[in-house]
């Protein structure tokens, strides 16, 4: 194929190409479907995740007075930890990069990340990716390790999983396949930024899991189910692969299905299943949307006291 020139892309005057001319309109189309059909998809996502709710509830048989508040309350406090885990996460990319994002902005974008994902745009990408970017990585290369690191949080959770499926025959293959693309994508990030920070990327991914696998835990108690670790280990795949699927912004209520679908393999209860997920999807929110607001409190308490 013939290469296109320079010319072709700019004039002397540095004004838009005939080939730019015809490919803007074309690009703004794509971007104009992408955006109605993420509005239409959130719509019908809203729908599926109240809808599912409320029938989750009802084959329970849990009323809204039954739950537990102690734990949800636990559930929402160990959430601030993922959060907090989170933009860690987005410091350490940033140092893969040979670049540095400090702590508590990387928080706080990570904050903001987590709620623009309800928006009809891919949010949490655009947020996280902006930040390295402003910061002098490329694109690309921001772009290769926010994606390996979001398939290593696939892989580390299907791992997990597979070991709560143990029992099971489909265990095995789960943790074998889960472990070979552990081992693949860590060794693509340590070989952009790396071996000390491709480790100290799968420590945090390992560690908020294990917090989601904790939370989860929580809000079944908070349900009323004497559930074990077993049980929550099972589920923390299911935001993982409901927010990677991409059909829907945040992969609300398609991650509570993919839960409730897990919960039959080993006889449980998917209703309960879908209830924890959604308890847990809710104070994941409260917990960025607080964490937001405390630094927006923050930063307005700074410029007033100029």
């Amino acid at each position: 194929m013939k290469p296109v020139a320079p010319a072709d892309l700019t004039s002397a005057a540095g004004t838009r190409s005939p080939l730019i001319a015809r490919l803007l309109p074309k690009l703004a189309m794509v971007r104009d479907a992408l955006s109605r059909r993420r509005r239409s998809m959130l719509t019908l996502a809203t729908i599926l995740f109240v809808g599912g709710l409320a029938w989750a509830f009802r084959s329970a048989g849990i009323a809204i007075a039954d739950l537990a508040w102690r734990w949800l309350l636990a559930a929402g406090a160990l959430g601030m930890v993922g959060v907090i885990l989170n933009g860690v996460e987005l410091s350490w990319c940033a140092r893969a990069l040979g670049k540095r994002v400090p702590a508590g902005e990387a928080i706080q974008l990570s904050s903001m990340g987590i709620l623009s994902n309800l928006l009809p745009i891919p949010g949490s990408v655009l947020v996280r990716g902006g930040a390295l970017v402003a910061r002098g990585a490329g694109m690309a290369e921001s772009g290769r390790v926010l994606l390996f690191v979001g398939l290593l949080r696939l892989a580390v959770a299907g791992a997990i999983t597979g070991i709560a499926l143990l029992p099971l025959t489909l265990g095995i293959p789960v943790i074998a396949g889960s472990l070979v693309a552990t081992m693949v994508l860590f060794a693509l990030i340590a070989r952009i930024g790396g071996v000390a920070n491709a480790l100290m990327l799968l420590a945090l991914r390992m560690g908020m899991l294990a917090t989601v696998a904790v939370q989860l835990l929580l809000c079944f108690r908070a349900l009323g189910v004497d559930a074990v670790l077993r049980d929550s280990a099972l589920q923390a795949i299911a935001p993982v692969v409901g927010s990677a699927v991409g059909i829907v912004p945040g992969g609300l209520g398609v991650s509570e299905a993919i839960g409730a679908a897990l919960a039959v393999l080993i006889s449980a209860s998917p209703a309960l299943a879908f209830a924890a997920l959604a308890l847990n999807r809710m104070a994941g929110y409260a917990c960025a949307f607080l964490t937001v607001l405390g630094f927006q409190a923050r930063d307005l308490a700074a410029r007033r006291s100029r």
